[in-house]
């Protein structure tokens, strides 16, 4: 378990779970880290996207970790990088291209504690793309989405999971050309604790 101090100290390798209550309100701590794989399309422009979304989960603070784990929820901050492969096969304007991008700010519910467990999530990121096609002002683009699903426990530290989420990108008016993409996804993945 790797605990994260807000200090400016050095991150910390717990070796027992103790740890992690000893560090107090201030610090997160990592309780899961998976690799997700999917594709989505825009239905509107038949612009596909194929991603590879590696994460970490971490623990909220102390009280709000007690909080839901009493109302037998899971409750977790994700940070999650992803790359994505975009194709455009329609249009005047044909191109094969890609997205890079970071949700810092995403939050995933995940209930119950038996082995079929549902999950909503949701949050902000930011990506850079080379995709041409929609005209999107600048290439750094600003990602809002929602979604939801379901994971299989195979064992207490092992899951696999499924779902969907729908987002939408763009660049917040940075630009005068702002017309944005709204994209849904499936995703399969697993998780270890």
């Amino acid at each position: 378990m790797l605990v994260l101090g807000w200090g400016a100290g050095p991150l910390v390798h717990a070796t027992r779970p103790a740890l992690a209550a000893e560090a107090g309100g201030a610090r997160f701590t990592v309780r899961e880290w998976g690799i997700r794989v999917g594709g989505g399309i825009n239905q509107s422009s038949h612009i596909e996207y194929y991603a590879i979304q590696p994460y970490a989960g971490l623990s909220l603070w102390d009280g709000a970790d007690r909080w839901f784990a009493a109302r037998g929820i899971s409750a977790r901050w994700i940070i999650e990088p992803w790359a994505a492969f975009v194709r455009d096969k329609h249009g005047r304007h044909q191109t094969e291209s890609f997205e890079i991008g970071l949700s810092p700010i995403f939050a995933r519910l995940t209930f119950g504690a038996c082995a079929l467990r549902p999950f909503v999530e949701g949050g902000e990121g930011i990506l850079y793309t080379d995709l041409r096609k929609q005209n999107l002002g600048t290439r750094m683009q600003f990602s809002s989405q929602l979604g939801a699903g379901i994971e299989y426990a195979l064992r207490p530290d092992l899951a696999l999971m499924l779902g969907g989420r729908f987002r939408h990108i763009s660049n917040a008016g940075l630009s005068k050309s702002d017309p944005g993409i709204n994209t849904i996804y499936g995703l399969i993945g697993i998780t270890f604790r």
